[in-house]
């Protein structure tokens, strides 16, 4: 009987179990959707107990619409969102709910930090920027601030990775990539920065999971979760890493000859590298994956979220449109795109809707459109829409390609890459080749094969799989990369006179 391997993929908006081959070739996959609590605004959480529920369903699902069920499962690597922040008592329930990287009530923190310390020389420890909400440094002064009587009672302070962990083994342990990724782990040596959290939180590093590496194999699984999963408690699990590295891991990004793409919620451009690399201008952030590598690149807050909007603000028409053409309202909205000729006919759309993280880190900024005008529609602002988001791409881009010298493929993954339309944008505004994932499930296909490489399976990391190999290539257009360049000249000029306050 053949093995198959289930990535574990616990995002922002839903959480995925999908099953792959040995080969690296999906065979099964099972989702839960699940909504941000937005009670106050700026906040962003998530229920803990609702996506650990969810997690355990998925898996049982999945593997239950399997042909061979569970005697095929070889073992289940973890993907998971990255930067989430929640406090639990000695028992590990909850005193907080799921705190998410969207969530910017620390803006005051996040600046106070930036005037109290040397935001330089934080960044050249961690390899995050710090001063930006995002990162849970800045909400755990938050949590010391306001609300003293939960800093104080926690007994740990984690990711929704470690809860779900803690629930099945009791044990509190984080991989690499999630500890670099918090603000508070120094880059180099891969362990808690005990200056940092005694001197900004005025805690000890025992209040922190142990740190281990991705590869790390989880061991005395409770029976009743191991039931409520449909798998056998002594099922090898490996920890795994952030959802944003097993998707560079997935796509087949281990080295300095290409770099990944990706357009989900949110968008990244990351790249692979033996060292910490970093940026003077601090634009850019760098996290551990392994003993001797690392990954970095720049992420941006507006991505598929900003056609989301869009597809809720005029839901009904849409849905009608779609009906029409028996398709779904993104492949929709590709249509519509498609009518429209690069450049939108002179119509920006600036989709900073949530703020924006690289290479700016403008937590204030906020969208808009600039040149409206009567002969433009809703076709319009949806490729505009499209556009920005792109420009968008390109900035963090150009930034990355300045980290060093040498020429790489890019590797598109993630919900844009089923875009035919979007992908084209990327390549003419790029003005090079995009390689499309041969799978879907870039992030779950990364956990996966590290559980592969864990339980020697896999010998070498480097080595692609069948499933990773590309299955297309898209060529840009000199042609309409030339429009592009004028266009994202504008933009960023457009968004300068924004920040500004000096709209022309």
């Amino acid at each position: 009987m053949y093995e198959c391997f289930i990535g574990l993929d616990i995002g922002t908006s839903s959480v995925r179990a999908v099953m792959f081959d040995n080969k690296g070739f999906q065979i099964g996959i099972e989702s839960i959707e699940y909504s941000i609590i937005s009670d106050t605004d700026g906040w962003a959480e998530l229920d803990p107990e609702l996506i650990f529920n969810s997690s355990l369903k998925v898996i049982k699902d999945c593997i239950g619409k399997s042909e061979s069920g569970k005697s095929c499962i070889a073992g289940i690597g973890i993907s998971c969102q990255m930067h989430s922040l929640m406090a639990v008592d000695s028992e590990g329930t909850p005193l907080t709910r799921l705190i998410t990287w969207m969530d910017t009530r620390a803006d005051k923190e996040a600046k106070l930090i930036s005037e109290r310390f040397n935001a330089e020389d934080l960044y050249f420890r961690t390899g995050c920027r710090v001063q930006h909400p995002m990162y849970p440094l800045s909400k755990l002064l938050w949590l010391k601030n306001n609300a003293p009587d939960i800093f104080k009672k926690a007994y740990k302070f984690i990711t929704i990775k470690e809860y779900i962990i803690y629930k099945l083994y009791n044990q509190f342990v984080v991989d690499y990539t999630l500890a670099s990724s918090q603000g508070y782990c120094n880059v180099y040596s891969h362990q808690w920065d005990r200056d940092m959290v005694e001197g900004i939180l005025d805690l000890s590093t025992d209040r922190f999971s142990d740190i281990v590496e991705c590869t790390y194999a989880l061991k005395g699984m409770k029976p009743e979760y191991a039931g409520a999963m449909g798998i056998d408690a002594d099922t090898p699990v490996i920890i795994g890493s952030g959802d944003g590295i097993m998707a560079n891991l997935g796509c087949g990004v281990y080295d300095d000859t290409s770099m990944s793409s990706t357009i989900g919620t949110s968008g990244a451009i990351r790249i692979s590298a033996d060292k910490p690399l970093l940026d003077p201008q601090q634009r850019t952030w760098c996290y551990s994956f392994t003993e001797d590598l690392w990954v970095s690149g720049g992420a941006i807050n507006n991505g598929g979220i900003v056609l989301k909007w869009l597809k809720e603000q005029f839901r009904d028409q849409f849905e009608h449109d779609a009906g029409l053409y028996n398709e779904s309202i993104y492949k929709l909205f590709d249509r519509f795109a498609d009518e429209i000729k690069p450049g939108s006919d002179g119509l920006i759309f600036l989709p900073y809707l949530t703020g924006e993280r690289s290479p700016d880190w403008n937590a204030g900024v906020r969208g808009m459109m600039y040149g409206l005008g009567l002969s433009h529609g809703r076709k319009h602002i949806i490729r505009a829409a499209m556009e920005g988001i792109m420009y968008r791409m390109y900035s963090v881009y150009e930034v990355i390609s300045g980290l060093r010298d040498s020429a790489v493929h890019i590797r598109a993954n993630g919900g844009y890459a089923k875009s035919d339309v979007w992908l084209k944008m990327q390549a003419d505004i790029f003005n090079k080749e995009i390689l499309v994932s041969g799978v879907e499930e870039a992030s779950a296909l990364g956990a996966a094969y590290l559980c592969m490489l864990a339980l020697g399976e896999v010998r070498d990391i480097k080595k692609l799989l069948p499933g990773m190999q590309p299955k297309k290539v898209i060529a840009p257009s000199p042609e309409n990369h030339e429009i592009y360049a004028k266009a994202y000249k504008s933009a960023k000029e457009l968004y300068q006179n924004v920040t500004q306050g000096m709209l022309k």
